[in-house]
């Protein structure tokens, strides 16, 4: 067991809504003593976090560059989950200062995608330095790998590359479960400067268009672009988050080898079955 009873979510949003609905189990459980969610101000009460307060969540509102107001909100924190969108990345930095001050033993950044540790170039390969920057003014990282989610409404009229390569997905439901399971019962070394690599599922993106069609008896639209146009693209325009994507996906779209053993009863489900369940 790690030992850490205390967490903390800063943003409860998509991915942020579902980890604390986990914590509030475990806490019912008699695991957690406390969760409580960082909020910016002008979201304090809204719906969701009036709802997670009146099950014994505590809500703490700071402005996300504000490294004194975040340190308040997170005393006594053990874990620091932080589940910011890619637009605010690089708010995580006072998030992480903060966390530190306020003695948190890990920090778990906002990744929860594919693999960044082995990037060194364009958009994602900036998370490494951020990652450096964060080991710097933080506590221990935890770094968390997903890949691409497989709950995202993306079948319709899909645009890949060669459609061939296997690529790791995990739904966000199966992610809050893994994350949430492994830091209460995990020992604390193996969360302290580690990395977890989660796999809902392995399958290549014509695999996935095959299951439909079958299952659904609809014909998907796919349109394929070559890896040279890809690599054209990413080289005309770095910010080309759609290209550059589609691109790693396309040659290196697994999370490597796996952790799900960490959770023995762990039962992600399948792309297809979320796209297309059966009947």
């Amino acid at each position: 067991m790690s030992g850490y009873k205390k967490f903390v979510v800063v943003g409860a949003g998509n991915l942020g809504s579902l980890i604390v609905e986990e914590l509030l189990k475990q806490k019912a459980a008699g695991a957690v003593e406390e969760i409580t969610i960082v909020t910016r101000p002008a979201s304090k009460d809204n719906e969701t976090n009036k709802a997670f307060a009146a099950r014994g969540a505590r809500i703490a509102a700071a402005d996300l560059t504000d490294v004194s107001a975040l340190t308040t909100a997170l005393g006594g924190a053990h874990v620091v989950i932080s589940t910011v969108s890619l637009t605010v990345i690089d708010a995580q930095v006072p998030v992480a200062q903060a966390a530190k001050a306020a003695g948190a033993h890990v920090f778990i950044p906002s990744e929860f995608g594919g693999p960044t540790d082995h990037l060194n170039d364009s958009l994602l390969g900036l998370k490494g330095a951020l990652h450096a920057k964060l080991r710097e003014v933080g506590p221990p990282l935890l770094l968390v790998y997903t890949g691409p989610t497989a709950d995202t409404s993306w079948v319709g009229s899909p645009l890949v590359a060669t459609g061939n390569a296997p690529i790791s997905f995990t739904a966000r439901n199966d992610v809050a479960r893994f994350l949430v399971y492994v830091l209460v019962r995990a020992p604390a070394a193996r969360l302290q400067n580690q990395t977890l690599r989660l796999e809902g599922d392995r399958a290549s993106f014509n695999e996935i268009f095959k299951g439909y069609e079958e299952r659904t008896g609809k014909k998907l639209d796919v349109t394929y672009r070559s890896l040279d146009s890809l690599r054209a693209k990413v080289a005309e325009n770095p910010q080309d988050f759609d290209a550059y994507l589609h691109l790693i996906w396309a040659t290196d779209g697994t999370n490597g080898t796996p952790d799900n053993g960490l959770y023995p009863e762990w039962n992600p489900t399948k792309v297809l079955d979320i796209i297309a369940p059966r009947k």
